[in-house]
């Protein structure tokens, strides 16, 4: 009886080991995202100064990650594949997916952290909150106006290079929506995990960086460093990236600079004060800007 019984209790000791010695996925990763054109690739230059942080380019595919995750969930719900797996363990197979994809270039630069700025990684903070329960999250907003203008000008260099534009360049409808889709979201995820994850306005950036950045490394947990307010003094691998302005997203612009004050306001001389009425009429409505301290006046 003893003998027949061995073997369970063997599998049942190493099941109890591997759930108590899993590991807490996300320790190492700082996941940035926000509206595009919110001013995401400046605070990404800030982090990559940073002594343990390395911060290089787009890595652009963690929603496709999601989205399989998604269809994971779904088969599982249908109970199509109920018999392979269980919900954790998609869970845990995606985030150590991620972790061993996004991990990669901190180990080369002997950095401990990772942080990966995509705009649109906003969208599955919820999701990848939950299954990196270590993962810290910074959601950056900027002024919608100011996001739409710029968001704009993207649209007429990507026509003028003729390229294809997203959907949610399309038009000021798509444009608008797209904003707002974008902050709701990473509000309403920051709110879920308040103790890993914060939210940054771009003009408190360039206004109160010192205070600003402290408050970031304060909220997530992170050792600060003030080699973080001056991009412009270190060497970024990923400027290569910018080819020298010649990419329609970059907007002429070669190399990363420090925080700037000039940046503030662009947005009150690029559009003419109808466009400005317009959209102010059109963020006016979502009550979500006013909480964040912006006024449509």
């Amino acid at each position: 009886m003893a003998q027949a019984l061995a073997p369970k209790v063997a599998r049942l000791q190493q099941l109890q080991k591997y759930l108590h010695g899993k590991p807490q996925r996300g320790e190492r990763l700082i996941i940035v995202g926000g509206a595009p054109r919110s001013g995401t690739t400046m605070f990404q230059s800030m982090m990559n100064s940073h002594p343990q942080i390395h911060g290089g380019p787009e890595f652009d595919h963690l929603t496709d990650i999601i989205k399989l995750h998604g269809t994971l969930s779904l088969g599982l719900q249908r109970e199509r594949i109920d018999l392979f797996v269980d919900q954790e363990q998609i869970d845990d197979a995606v985030a150590q997916l991620i972790e061993s994809l996004l991990l990669a270039p901190a180990e080369r630069h002997k950095k401990h952290y990772l942080s990966e700025k995509t705009p649109k990684n906003v969208l599955d903070f919820k999701t990848l909150m939950r299954i990196l329960p270590r993962a810290r999250f910074v959601h950056i907003v900027r002024d919608p106006r100011a996001v739409f203008m710029s968001m704009f000008m993207v649209g007429k260099r990507l026509d003028e290079g003729e390229y294809d534009r997203p959907d949610f360049i399309a038009d000021t409808e798509q444009m608008v929506e797209h904003i707002v889709r974008c902050v709701t979201a990473g509000i309403e995820a920051c709110e879920t995990a308040p103790d890993r994850s914060v939210t940054i306005r771009y003009e408190d950036l360039l206004t109160r960086t010192h205070y600003l950045m402290e408050h970031v490394f304060s909220t997530l947990g992170l050792p600060y460093d003030a080699a973080v307010l001056s991009p412009a003094d270190h060497k970024h691998e990923h400027e290569r990236l910018l080819l020298g302005g010649a990419d329609p997203w970059v907007g002429g612009r070669g190399s990363f600079t420090n925080p700037r004050l000039e940046n503030l306001d662009k947005w009150r001389k690029g559009l003419a004060a109808e466009e400005i009425e317009t959209l102010n009429g059109h963020f006016r409505a979502y009550p979500i800007f006013a909480a964040l301290g912006y006024t449509f006046d």
